[in-house]
């Protein structure tokens, strides 16, 4: 049998590309500029429900199961490489059912397998973000395999927890070594752990130029400072009574940029809580550039504390100033947490905003100074030497625990 190639080919069971922001899409966009990489995008983890947008979505990932492959992203927002090929596999999202897993894992592989002919991979090295793809693995000829850890879906509203849970645990059995974002998502039973923290696009985030040509249009123009901004997905994951009482700062007004998805009554109907819709990636740093201090007030529940949120480097790198909940995978994270203000709840996030509206113009240094050390190209050269290492050694490493980035 001919040597591993060290820069092998990549699988990778992930989420849709193109569709929102994630670490593996960042990672794969640097890990596909010099090698292919089959991007496979099975179904969800929820269980659809029968709503709109449940309904539209699996009409969508029907069409990526006919010919003409994986229908292009409306409005991605991060260009496909010409080494990256997008497979949408057949799949049923009922991972409890013993038989409908075991005709899942059957069709994937074959179609994997196909895809994988198609554009001539061999011997690839598997990476999956997704939990649910023990039974694939195996399957395809692959040299090594690793599992990109990047949340705990067992605790995520919606998910079927036991199935995930169980399947989870089929998968850390069979993958060669587990990457995480934190701490917190590596522990798990497994002898190979990498950290890679999240990755961020200083530049993409950075403040406008100093000439007055430069700076963006006021998205906000419409909102009294000082300004508090949430920015992402509001759903469970907020702090509710913390965001609500932040309005008793009678001069403060409260945006909220995304999806409400479980948002409080008390805070949409509040005169000075500014609902505004998700805005794609390209523009998002002109609306964090227009707020006095962002927030990133997560709950303090099994959750919150299993998050690592990709969002709060992105905030930091506006060089704008960050208040967030004292949660695990933000207190515990060495090169974040000196950089923001941590608050535990409503009072203490009031004298957090307090002290970030009156800090001098120079305190955005130490924080633009930090995130120009975390770009995505740095976390995925750690990744790909792992990938490599892996590839070398197609048996299995040695049971020692890979050193932290």
């Amino acid at each position: 049998m001919p040597p591993a190639d060290p820069r092998p080919d990549l699988v990778v069971f992930s989420d849709d590309w193109g569709r929102r922001p994630s670490a593996p899409q960042h990672l794969g966009w640097h890990l596909a500029r010099d090698r292919t990489v089959l991007w496979v995008e099975p179904a969800g983890l929820r269980q659809p429900r029968p709503t709109r947008a449940d309904v539209a979505r699996g009409l969508q990932k029907l069409r990526g199961f006919l010919p003409g492959g994986a229908p292009k992203s409306n409005d991605p927002w991060l260009p496909t490489p010409a080494t990256l090929h997008r497979l949408v596999p057949p799949v049923v999202p009922a991972y409890a059912v013993p038989a409908v897993r075991a005709a899942n894992d059957a069709l994937v592989a074959r179609a994997v397998r196909g895809a994988m002919a198609e554009h001539g991979i061999e011997r690839p090295v598997v990476v999956t973000s997704i939990p649910t793809m023990a039974g694939v693995l195996g399957r395809l000829g692959e040299v090594a395999s690793v599992y990109l850890r990047m949340d705990d879906f067992t605790l995520w509203p919606g998910y079927d927890h036991a199935a995930i849970a169980e399947r989870e645990a089929a998968l850390l059995a069979a993958v060669d070594a587990v990457v995480a974002p934190s701490l917190g998502l590596l522990e798990v039973p497994h002898a190979q752990r990498l950290l890679v923290p999240h990755g961020v696009d200083a530049a993409h985030f950075a403040p406008p130029g100093t000439s007055p040509s430069d700076a963006p249009a006021d998205p906000l123009a419409d909102v009294p400072r000082p300004r508090a901004l949430v920015a992402g997905r509001l759903d469970e994951r907020l702090d509710g009574a913390l965001l609500r009482g932040l309005l008793a700062r009678e001069d403060l007004h409260l945006v909220l940029l995304g999806e409400p998805v479980a948002l409080p009554s008390a805070l949409q109907d509040h005169p000075r809580v500014h609902l505004r819709p998700a805005v794609p990636y390209e523009h998002l740093p002109r609306w964090l550039h227009a707020a006095d201090v962002l927030l990133v007030p997560y709950a303090d529940t099994p959750l919150g504390h299993s998050l690592a949120p990709l969002k709060t480097r992105e905030l930091l790198a506006t060089g704008r100033p960050v208040v967030a909940t004292p949660l695990r995978g933000t207190a515990d994270d060495a090169e974040l947490a000196p950089h923001l203000r941590l608050a535990s709840d409503a009072p203490s996030t009031l004298a957090a905003i307090d002290g970030a509206l009156v800090e001098p113009p120079s305190a955005a240094r130490g924080r633009l100074d930090a995130v120009a050390t975390m770009s995505w190209a740095s976390r995925a050269a750690v990744l790909d030497s792992l990938i490599a290492d892996l590839a070398r050694a197609p048996s299995g490493p040695s049971p020692t625990k890979l050193p932290a980035s």
